[in-house]
């Protein structure tokens, strides 16, 4: 009879951080997250109710420093340069990449690609970092918008996703 407790035991042990991993959302999260980091990108956190346009570049760089960045002299519609970096997570939640966008050398925008699974997380955890949505607008393709409002800035998400759309939120300097 030992000898099948220890058994059981010892399947339990295997079998129980599989199905957490492969069957429960937190455990997907994780899992995603981790594959993420050991292909290459850093996981990052921000937090948009402080952020503000006095960051420059290089106090981005510094902020940021685990991350390697990209960055480019480019006209665009957000600023006249960029910066590019290709991240695991933002704030624990599975990212593909992010952008800074820079006009006059300080930071004026930033858009965080995010995997489309997790579209709800993001939505929860812009809730807990700046409370709710303050307006829900429509953007020139007529799809509805969340706006929060930061200390500093405006933080944009479609409020719902399509399969083949690119999950994306954007945060604006006012």
């Amino acid at each position: 009879m030992k000898s099948f407790h220890k058994r059981f035991f010892l399947v339990l042990i295997v079998v129980a951080p599989m199905y957490w991993l492969l069957f429960t959302d937190d455990g997907k999260r994780r899992s995603d997250t981790l594959i993420l980091w050991l292909a290459g990108g850093e996981p990052i956190d921000i937090n948009f109710r402080v952020l503000d346009n006095s960051y420059s570049i290089e106090d981005w760089k510094k902020v940021f420093a685990d991350i390697e960045w990209n960055c480019k002299d480019q006209e665009t519609a957000f600023g006249d340069q960029y910066c590019f970096s290709e991240i695991s997570s933002y704030n624990g939640i599975p990212a593909r990449y992010l952008t800074a966008f820079f006009k006059n050398s300080h930071i004026n925008a930033v858009k965080l690609v995010y995997r489309n699974q997790y579209h709800q997380q993001l939505g929860l955890d812009l809730h807990q970092q700046l409370g709710t949505p303050l307006h829900q607008t429509h953007d020139a393709a007529e799809n509805d918008m969340l706006q929060w409002h930061a200390d500093s800035g405006m933080v944009m998400v479609k409020t719902e996703l399509k399969p083949e759309e690119e999950a994306s939120l954007i945060w604006l300097s006012r």
